[in-house]
């Protein structure tokens, strides 16, 4: 019988049935046991034994920077999957929990795209009294321009303020129509996913 064999043996034998022996390599490569961890952390883990010499548990070994940016890179994966998987299955339960029909979908869906057209009817409809006013007031400059004459600060505010208004409009049209767009996908999606739960029947 080796050496470590004899020494596991004699601490298990010494043990009482709640305690436990700790198993490592120390920094020669040689394997250790003890009633007690090491003091600090080893290369490979230690590994936890029962009285009967079962391994309970196992702790990390030392890792070095690299080693610890993959492990962790790997445990961010492995988060934002689980966190995918708890999000559809909170989806799946909100679909079942609102809609039977796919028509039901499409009857929200419209109801939500009406109050975005009508965001973006507003939005063109002040874009075409603000591009009014930019002309009259392009035209003056225009023909001041013209005349070889200075055009004034506060007509220059004025063309300059209209033109960042129409900017800022033209901005918020563009993503209410990409608003719609993924109302549109969203809806296509749900749909989909309904019938795959709830059968044909869903259609």
């Amino acid at each position: 019988m080796s050496a470590r064999v004899s020494l596991l043996a004699a601490l298990l034998l010494s043990l009482p049935a709640s305690a436990a022996i700790y198993k490592w390599v120390d920094e020669n490569g040689k394997v250790q046991y003890s009633d007690k961890p090491p003091q600090q952390q080893t290369k490979q883990g230690t590994t936890r034994l029962n009285e009967r010499g079962m391994v309970v548990d196992k702790t990390e070994g030392y890792l070095t920077p690299e080693q610890r940016a993959v492990k962790e890179q790997e445990l961010a994966k492995q988060r934002e999957r689980e966190q995918k998987e708890l999000d559809a299955r909170r989806r799946d339960k909100a679909l079942l929990n609102s809609f039977a029909k796919t028509s039901e979908i499409d009857t929200l869906l419209n109801r939500n795209l009406e109050q975005v057209q009508a965001g973006i009817q507003s939005d063109r409809s002040r874009q075409e009294v603000l591009q009014k006013r930019l002309d009259e007031f392009q035209a003056k400059a225009d023909k001041l321009s013209a005349a070889k004459k200075p055009i004034s600060a506060d007509l220059q505010e004025k063309i300059d303020t209209r033109k960042a208004e129409i900017a800022k409009l033209q901005q918020d049209i563009k993503q209410k129509e990409g608003e719609a767009a993924q109302l549109r996908e969203r809806a296509e999606q749900d749909k989909k996913r309904l019938i795959e739960l709830r059968g044909p029947s869903a259609k």
